[in-house]
């Protein structure tokens, strides 16, 4: 449930707006600009100016329906530190009364946090300027969220759970108001600023309308496939045998099966079970079945009861990432929102974070992937897949990413016998045969092509290029025959003449 959301996107190209009550400020933020203190919504974001020095601070504040003591909600607020000194702190407020009266989580741009009750101008600490390593420190993006579940209230600094704070003492509020503070000179701009409940569970139906309704840009790009309706672990079984190649990745799943079996009767008689995480990482090169094997994965956990729904959703990079801040947490949590119960797979992942762009968005879709990954670890399990060498690096650069998958299932190049028994499978499926002459060669052709492999050789994509080609050929052939007086055998046989046009290829 939304309570409250604040992009700041407003404002139109080229034009400013300083009246607090104009249509482009329609949550009526203050404005303001004399030689204290500026605020102002520009250039996409809502710029708080203090510019006064000598440890004092600067309060702006808004306020949306009562959510203090609702069982459960969380706050997710985008700030920049643009300038002023790293050493004083700047913030999220909560439960303003007046400048007397309110709470603050605030950071410093050289590393630190607090959390800070005001109550009459009297300082209560819960957090008195710790050190934490996941501040970006100097004139940079953070991230900060404020999470309220039953009687505790958890405080994040970029998806890393610093403090938990019982209800009672950080959300006894006296006033309704919340906003962002300044201590000393400094400017800052706020990116966007979000309160939601996911206190009501919701159907899917509820939550696909709900994903229907949302504004296009912070809409999610995915394809959902659902596991079939006489689904059961057997014939998961039956089609994970039925996968060409992956020896090693079928003992993994059939090792991960029977854990899942055990821990499942054990909860069952009211034995001690072992927490395990359903996340896990496919990494290998393409075309050789990751996305077949996380639909299976989906069955699997949706069969042994540990998934309700094991459905997949499968996205991407240009799925998930905005065009501006805040757009892309909207777009990750509408991807996990749409997983609930089943598989989130995210193709191609290292691409979140590329190398040459460290600034990039994906940064604040891996941030947020990852809270999601912990906070919902019951409910969804997220797969991701790419390259063996750019996955490598991506888990071990990011101590969180590792933190949450323990199981990674490398997937090998087919060998030239399976790239030839793919490609039977193609013929089986489609209603053709081959005979002895195509039979030969095929060996020699993927025997080649295996061979002269590097790692962005296809495999099975590399295999259907090669089928489609073929059966087009074959009609090419046969066509100038009479079709009509051809028997089913001859309309439907893949001869050697057909692939004449690998003969001299680079495979």
């Amino acid at each position: 449930m939304l309570i409250f959301e604040e992009h700041f996107q407003e404002n139109l190209p080229g034009r400013h707006f300083s009246e607090q009550n104009s249509p482009e400020n329609s949550r009526k933020w203050v404005t303001r600009d004399d030689l204290d203190c500026s605020l102002t919504l520009k250039d996409n974001c809502y710029l708080f100016d203090h510019k006064r020095s000598g440890d004092t601070y600067w309060l702006t504040w808004n306020s949306a329906d009562f959510f203090y003591d609702r069982h459960e909600f969380q706050i997710h607020i985008t700030l920049e530190k643009s300038s002023g000194i790293d050493g004083y702190g700047y913030g999220f407020v909560w439960g303003v009364l007046d400048t007397n009266n309110f709470f603050e989580f605030i950071i410093s741009g050289n590393g630190l946090y607090r959390i800070t009750h005001y109550k009459d101008g009297i300082l209560t600490h819960f957090a008195n300027w710790k050190k934490c390593d996941r501040i970006q420190i100097g004139n940079c993006i953070n991230v900060l969220g404020i999470r309220k579940v039953g009687d505790f209230v958890d405080f994040y600094i970029n998806s890393t759970l610093v403090e938990t704070i019982l209800a009672v003492n950080v959300m006894d509020v006296l006033g309704k108001s919340f906003g962002f503070v300044i201590h000393d000179k400094m400017q800052i701009k706020i990116h966007n600023l979000i309160i939601s409940s996911p206190e009501i569970t919701k159907t899917h139906e509820e939550s696909t309308k709900d994903a229907k309704d949302l504004k296009p840009e912070t809409k999610a790009n995915f394809v959902e496939h659902e596991p079939p309706n006489d689904d059961t672990l057997e014939k998961i079984i039956a089609d994970l045998n039925a996968l060409i190649g992956h020896e090693g990745t079928k003992k993994q799943l059939f090792c991960l099966a029977n854990f899942l079996k055990v821990q499942t009767e054990r909860k069952q008689r009211g034995l001690k079970t072992i927490q395990t995480s359903l996340h896990l990482m496919l990494y290998g090169p393409p075309g050789t079945g990751k996305t077949t094997i996380a639909r299976l994965v989906g069955r699997l956990y949706k069969q042994l009861g540990f998934l309700e729904r094991g459905h997949v959703v499968e996205t991407d990079r240009a799925g998930i990432i905005g065009g501006y801040i805040g757009q892309t947490a909207l777009r990750v949590e509408n991807a996990v929102q749409q997983a609930i119960g089943g598989v989130l797979f995210i193709d191609e992942a290292y691409m979140l974070v590329p190398d040459d762009t460290p600034n990039d968005f994906g940064k604040e879709a891996l941030q947020v992937l990852l809270k999601r990954m912990e906070d919902q670890r019951d409910r969804i399990a997220v797969v991701i897949a790419g390259y063996a060498d750019e996955m490598e690096k991506l888990v071990e650069s990011n101590p969180g990413l590792k933190s949450r998958i323990n199981r990674f299932l490398y997937i090998d190049h087919y060998q030239p016998d399976e790239l030839l028994a793919i490609f039977k499978k193609f013929c089986i499926d489609n209603g053709y045969s081959i005979d002895l002459s195509a039979y030969i060669v095929l060996q020699k052709v993927f025997a080649s092509a295996y061979e002269k492999r590097n790692k962005s050789f296809g495999n099975g994509r590399y295999v259907r290029t090669l089928f489609e080609r073929s059966i087009e050929q074959q009609a090419n052939r046969i066509v100038t025959h009479q079709l009509e007086k051809l028997a089913d055998s001859e309309l439907s046989l893949i001869t050697g003449e057909d692939l004449y046009f690998l003969i001299g290829e680079d495979a």
